[in-house]
């Protein structure tokens, strides 16, 4: 019966959900570009002893921010979770889950309040010390498919 529980703890502790995945990020400042003069810059940081980790960022056109929001990773109970908001006011919340070399995050979104809610579904690949990609699975009706965009590190 002894060893049971045991075994059976060492299984509920290899299934239990944490932030490292987030770990090659965390420290860093990493930018993507949509195009010669639109950049998305995303930096993330540890909270409260690395209890939460956030990640901010900024989408400047011609060096003006036209756009910028915050996510905000956690573990909740056996899941990690993350709750986004904008500078538009929209707000976003869902669930990421590590599969093999992927972070998959699936969850809903508003862009504004006025907005209609709109799924989040993606998956980020760390490459390298020095990039992720990250791969909308929501095809965008005004630009069709979604292409993969590649954030290199600009901060260490």
């Amino acid at each position: 019966m002894l060893l049971s529980l045991v075994v059976m703890a060492q299984v509920a502790a290899v299934q239990a959900a944490d932030l490292s995945p987030f770990k090659p990020l965390i420290g860093a400042c990493w930018r993507a570009d949509f195009s010669s003069s639109v950049h998305d810059t995303h930096c993330f940081e540890a909270l409260y002893g690395g209890a939460h980790v956030r990640d901010r960022h900024e989408v400047q056109d011609g060096g003006k921010i036209v756009y910028a929001g915050e996510t905000t990773y956690s573990v909740d109970g056996n899941e990690v979770v993350f709750i986004y908001v904008n500078s538009l006011g929209g707000v976003g919340h869902g669930k990421v889950q590590k599969q093999g070399s992927l972070l998959t995050f699936t969850g809903a979104m508003r862009a504004s309040p006025d907005k209609a809610q709109q799924p989040i579904d993606s998956e980020w690949r760390i490459v390298d010390a020095n990039h992720y990609e990250v791969r909308s699975l929501v095809q965008s009706p005004s630009n069709g498919p979604n292409s993969t965009l590649t954030f290199v590190r600009v901060k260490p």
